[in-house]
């Protein structure tokens, strides 16, 4: 089992932080300073290490300073054999180069995407705590976020996927200016192609859901002492492993989707349903009880890529103790022991860890205290 950790991190002109070399320790990296001063923006870049794009939603240009035209992460990362990888990501906005792109120990480089199975982590924020009572996008990005950190080619299917959907639609929207026939024969390429891809995302999340009710299961019961316990039901647009049966749905909907100018069904608006003790939580948990769930999410999340990828995550907990109760808190701090984790918080004296190393951040300026 390895433990990747964080040993060093470089940052320049990334949002509010012009300048930072940083090294961290492989436990517990304590991020304390005032709201607005760039705590989350370091969570963020660390995040970014995984490939993926930014946890709050934010386009490559928002991660660039804004008197600048690039922003440049450079990292080293640690194994447990003590084998060191550079990992640099640079997020460019210029004429001739937009978005982000990554080196590894110096080689070509290339879109930042490639970077994923090659960095694990996990992060949890004050947001993430809405995955119970907001909208079926967020429990989907949920696992579909997860899914491409263990297996890196379902980015490609699910990229590939919004592709063909996109141009569906586009289709649907446009559909005066086509010929019946011709409608018709780009409709069918479309949903064949469609069909095929939400077949293997179908798989894949059912396979994820499936981990996640047992792990969180397991979590929940031990937060809640044994009063209550969830389950997940997977609200699937088809149930069926077949891609021809994915194809004849898409085709029965056609007439809707005429009407609507968009696709109206399809795994782009699946949904998982969190049941707790048989009720539906999104209408019925309490706050209290949603925090518990989320919390029970993250930590199962963190066992399965441990499990997976044979490899303990890091651990991004932005700002996220502020919103638990101590009881919540005192869990999921005992239930990250081994990892190296990164916390930010406004109030330094909420967390009084031993073995910690605190940082200050003020203004984008970052010193180790």
């Amino acid at each position: 089992m390895n433990n990747c950790c964080v040993k060093k991190l470089q940052l320049e002109n990334y949002r509010n932080i012009v300048s930072a070399d940083l090294e961290f320790c492989d436990g517990i990296n304590v991020i304390t300073g005032e709201n607005g001063q760039g705590k989350t923006n370091l969570i963020e870049a660390l995040w970014l290490l995984t490939g993926a794009k930014s946890f709050r939603g934010s386009k490559d240009r928002d991660l660039i300073n804004r008197e600048c035209d690039f922003a440049r992460i450079v990292s080293v990362l640690e194994d447990e054999g003590d084998y060191e990888t550079k990992v640099e990501i640079l997020v460019a906005d210029t004429e001739t180069k937009k978005g982000r792109f990554a080196k590894i120990n110096g080689g070509e480089q290339k879109r930042a995407v490639t970077l994923a199975g090659k960095f694990y982590c996990v992060v949890f924020c004050p947001q993430h705590l809405s995955l119970v009572s907001g909208s079926p996008s967020l429990r989907r990005k949920f696992v579909d976020g997860a899914l491409c950190q263990i297996y890196p080619s379902y980015i490609k299917i699910f990229k590939t996927f919004e592709k063909y959907l996109a141009q569906k639609n586009s289709l649907l929207k446009n559909r005066e200016k086509y010929s019946a026939a011709e409608f018709n024969e780009t409709l069918e390429i479309y949903n064949r192609n469609i069909a095929v891809l939400s077949c293997e995302i179908y798989k894949k999340r059912k396979e994820y859901i499936c981990m996640i009710k047992e792990k969180a299961g397991f979590y929940y019961d031990k937060i809640s002492s044994g009063r209550e316990s969830i389950d997940f039901k997977y609200l699937a647009f088809c149930d069926d492993e077949n891609p021809e049966s994915f194809y004849r749905l898409l085709c029965e909907s056609t007439e809707a989707d005429k009407r609507a100018g968009f696709s109206t069904c399809g795994v782009q608006r699946e949904d998982i349903e969190i049941v707790i003790d048989g009720a539906d939580s999104k209408e019925f948990a309490s706050q209290g009880q949603q925090r518990s769930i989320v919390l029970s999410m993250k930590l199962a999340e963190s066992d399965i890529l441990k499990e997976k990828c044979d490899t303990n995550p890091v651990i991004l907990l932005d700002d996220v103790l502020s919103e638990l109760d101590f009881r919540r808190q005192e869990y999921l701090l005992n239930n990250i022991e081994g990892k190296q984790v990164f916390i930010s918080s406004c109030d330094e004296n909420r967390i009084n860890l031993a073995k910690s190393r605190k940082y200050l951040v003020k203004n984008g300026v970052i010193e180790c205290i």
